[in-house]
């Protein structure tokens, strides 16, 4: 029997998307929220897990959990299909439109999962580099690109992890004329306050993404959700596994929703810790700082592997992206609590003073 070379069955220079950042006791480096779900919501949540049968598989179709989020949102359970995180939302997205050939418009630096989920296909990636001083999209430049037919644009707003708007609210009528799929992801809406959820009523071929990861404290349960117009809903959920989203996290993600208004509060503090995080930032030396709309924010420095080695020694981890495009010795730092957040900004102080 001739022995197989199993080498050969291998995608040799595919390499998924990893976040390579050390377990250390103070997390700043994965844009969670700092906040964890409060006691009493986990034990109505595991309440009801108690009384639920696990023997069984879970609403295929999340429905209630779908109609929990239609009225939240005030649309139609018909416009919102839910999943694992939004990383298999867009792997739906991606699985629903693209075929070999397929070209799609991604402007860099982004959310690094774009790429390489793109990476596992043969497509070809139109890269939009932003621009180098303030990471704003040229829009000039992009539309050149519409010439090509690509499939999809996607657009994160505010772009992670540069923390700013790519996409204003006046700019969608540059873009309105896109010939294929505009997938515009909102991870961080709760923090920006600036969506295009209404423009799904008006243009068929919007998709918005959204997570429970951030806002939600929900990084934990796997949860996200897409909305659109119901036919393209109607047509990703065919290409959805069934039973995607397991009786866990339909729960969780209900009582979630019930408790907005007090999970809600916690924004604002986060918003106003971002603020202060930043003009602390703002007044050392060797650091050049860029305002965020998100939960997060990024700095440039000529010391970053000085403030890496501290912060690791006090047991602080950060993000680093000094190997990414235009990010050349660029750090991103999640927001914390506020001694979290002043253990962060003693390190630097040591460092850059």
């Amino acid at each position: 029997m001739k022995k197989l070379n199993i080498e050969k069955l291998l995608k040799s220079n595919y390499v998924g998307y990893k976040a390579n950042v050390p377990d250390l006791p103070i997390k700043l480096s994965r844009n969670e929220n700092p906040y964890d779900i409060p006691k009493e919501i986990k034990e109505e949540v595991l309440n009801e897990l108690l009384n639920t049968p696990w023997n069984r598989y879970p609403d295929g179709q999340s429905l209630r959990l779908r109609n929990k989020l239609a009225e939240f949102l005030n649309l139609s359970a018909e416009n919102i299909l839910v999943g694992t995180g939004s990383g298999e939302l867009i792997q739906l997205v991606f699985n629903g439109f693209l075929e070999e050939g397929d070209r799609v418009i991604l402007p860099v630096p982004t959310f690094p999962l774009y790429e390489k989920l793109l990476q596992q296909r043969k497509i070809e990636i139109i890269k939009v580099f932003l621009n180098k001083e303030d990471f704003s999209l040229n829009f000039d430049l992009l539309k050149n690109y519409f010439q090509y037919n690509p499939k999809i644009l996607v657009i994160t707003n505010p772009n992670n992890p540069t923390g700013n708007f790519l996409l204003k609210k006046e700019d969608f009528e540059k873009i309105k004329d896109f010939p294929g799929i505009i997938l515009i992801d909102e991870a961080y809406y709760e923090f920006s306050g600036l969506t295009f959820l209404s423009h799904t009523e008006t243009f068929p071929n919007v998709i918005i993404l959204r997570t429970f990861s951030k806002a939600f404290s929900g990084a934990g349960i796997r949860l996200g959700y897409l909305i659109s117009n119901s036919k393209i809903v109607g047509y990703l959920n065919n290409f959805k596994l069934p039973y995607n989203v397991n009786v866990f996290t339909q729960i969780a993600g209900e009582r979630l929703i019930e408790k907005w208004d007090l999970l809600k509060n916690r924004i604002e503090i986060i918003k106003r810790e971002r603020d202060r995080v930043f003009e602390e930032m703002q007044r050392l030396k060797d650091i050049k700082v860029y305002p965020s709309e998100t939960n997060f924010i990024l700095f440039r420095s000529e010391k970053i592997y000085e403030i890496l080695k501290k912060c690791e020694e006090e047991g602080i981890a950060l993000r680093d992206f000094s190997k990414e495009p235009l990010l050349e010795n660029c750090l991103r730092v999640s927001i914390g609590d506020r001694r979290e957040n002043d253990i962060f900004i003693k390190v630097l102080k040591e460092v850059c003073i």
